[in-house]
Order: structure tokens, then sequence, then C-alpha cells
């Protein structure tokens, strides 16, 4: 006996108010929603790097993002111009941005030997399509501090990156790939973490903690050729098109298609630098009918034609 299909909200349905604050039936509860988080990595391409376990007593480090497991000892971490922060043992410190040199070395408070160097698990990763992600990494703070006396998912992390150690310790096939998918499972998790104490920030951040916008600005990210109206994406979200309309510059600072406006752009520049793609025809994959009108909004947005890189 074949069971019957379980009901899911598709644009061009009627749907039906399940409440009075103007929130409209969800989807199927069975259904895989839209991940924001996860559509996002996936456009800046995260890639974890390399592991390294080691005595902190003063050390220098520079250049791209890193994160760093503090296992033992207290940590002083300064990034220059007096801005300075306490790590404890089982905090877990991630830098997203390329950044100047800082320092890492073990807090004394005037009893501690000074042989007795605190150790962190360390790692490097970056994000690949930095550049044409920049405005949605731009949102991510300078340092994310996640402190294992205030938060659970500290101990969480700190056992997901013992893994780390046994790989680079007792090395066998597929070591590297395994240590750059560990990295990237670690840098997800602490972001996520961040990002439910974030409940005011804007853009896209502001949607992770709201399961109904954070679900059509997933769409919105995967589907950026599609004609989307405001009420297509307040369907999406299960909500009435007001609703929807007033919430979601609530959350992300900007109404619906003014930020689809800027993602299309943004994933026009990406195709424009890592494809072979003509300007016609990336114009044509972001939602642009008229390649005149996909020029003047991307020289507007980026200072330069698109043809400016297909000349070079």
């Amino acid at each position: 006996m074949r069971h019957p299909t379980p009901p899911t909200l598709e644009i061009g349905l009627p749907v039906v108010h399940d409440g009075d604050d103007g929130s409209l039936a969800p989807a199927s509860r069975n259904e895989l929603e839209p991940d924001l988080l996860s559509e996002v990595l996936r456009f800046v391409q995260l890639r974890g790097g390399a592991v390294f376990s080691q005595p902190q007593t003063d050390l220098a480090w520079s250049a791209g993002p890193a994160l760093h497991v503090v296992q033992h000892g207290s940590i002083e971490l300064d990034l220059g111009e007096g801005a300075v922060a306490f790590l404890a043992p089982g905090d877990i410190l991630v830098l997203p941005h390329s950044a100047s040199r800082y320092r890492l070395r073990t807090r004394l408070d005037g009893t501690a030997s000074p042989l007795a160097a605190a150790r962190t698990i360390s790692a490097t990763f970056q994000f690949e399509n930095a550049a044409a992600a920049a405005s949605l990494l731009r949102l991510l703070p300078r340092m994310i501090h996640i402190s294992a006396a205030n938060d659970s998912a500290a101990v969480l992390i700190g056992d997901v990156a013992k893994f780390l150690l046994l790989e680079i310790e007792a090395p066998e096939p597929g070591a590297s790939l395994m240590i750059s998918r560990v990295i990237d499972i670690l840098v997800i998790r602490c972001i996520r973490t961040w990002a439910r104490s974030m409940g005011g920030a804007g853009g896209w951040i502001g949607g992770l903690g709201d399961d109904r916008v954070g679900r059509a600005l997933a769409r919105l990210h995967r589907d950026p050729e599609r004609n989307w109206t405001v009420a297509e994406l307040a369907r999406v979200a299960g909500m009435s098109r007001s609703s929807f309309a007033s919430r979601f510059v609530a959350l992300i600072g900007e109404p619906p298609l003014r930020y689809l406006h800027n993602w299309r752009l943004a994933a026009a520049f990406e195709l424009l630098h890592r494809s072979p793609m003509q300007v016609k025809d990336v114009a044509r994959s972001v939602g642009y009918d008229s390649e005149a009108a996909f020029s003047r909004a991307y020289k507007s947005k980026f200072g330069h034609p698109p043809s400016r890189k297909r000349e070079a």
C-alpha cells in the first residue's frame, strides 16, 4: 500500500495562518530545510589547513585565519593596539580574518613557574573565495572567544580538536584530508556557537538565529537567479508578506530584494573570477535579463565593469 506524501509548503500553493503573529503553517518537519550557514560556508569555501600543538610561552602568529584550543594553562592574547584578551583552560579562540602579527603567551600570576607554559591545539584555515565573499566575511568579528566556563560547547569543541592530535602524532593514509575536514568542523561549530549570541546582528548573521527568515535566506542564496518576490520569499519562510518584510529588515538590516541584489552581484563576482563564462552568461545565471543592466549594477558596486576581468 502506497502511503500519501506528507504536505509541504510550496511556492504558488495556498497556505493557512497558524497564529496571530502573521506566521503561516510551516513546511513539513520531515523535509530537510535549506541551511543558511551551510550555504554561506559553501560559498566562501572554508578549507582547513595545518595543525600545531606546542607550548605558548611567547609565540608570535601572523598571516591567515586560525583557531586555538587551550589544552591547559592560561594564555594572554595580545592583538596589538592595546587589545588584550585572556584565555582559560578549555577556552576556544577563533581569529576569522587575516591579521597582522599577534602574540599568544603564557599568563603568569606571580606563583606560576616560567617553565609551566600553557599549551594549545592550534590550526590554520582559509576562505578560498574571500574576494567574492568579502561582504559576507566582513560581518564576522575580529575574534570569537568561547569560554569553557560559560558555554558548554567549548567542551565538545575541545574533544573534537583532540582528533587533530591523533592525526599529527600517528599519521596514516588520508591524514591530510582528515585534518582539513576536522578543522572545518571546528570552525563551523565555533561560528554557530558565536552566532547564537548575536540576535541583534545584521546581514546574514541576523538570519542564523531565526528559523523562518533563515529558511528564506538560504533559498535565496541557493537560487539567486530566480525572479524572487517578497511574497514568494515570505511563503518559503512560512509567514505573511508584511510580517516577513518587517522581520527581515529588523534582522538583516535591509529589505529582502535589496539583499538579493547584493547577493547576486557577489555571486557574479565569484563566477567572473573563477569560471570561463562570458559576461552575458554570468548576468543570466544570477538573474539579470539584460547584460547592460547587469554591467551598470556591477560597476556601481565594484567600481569597474565586469568586462574588465574578461579583457585582462
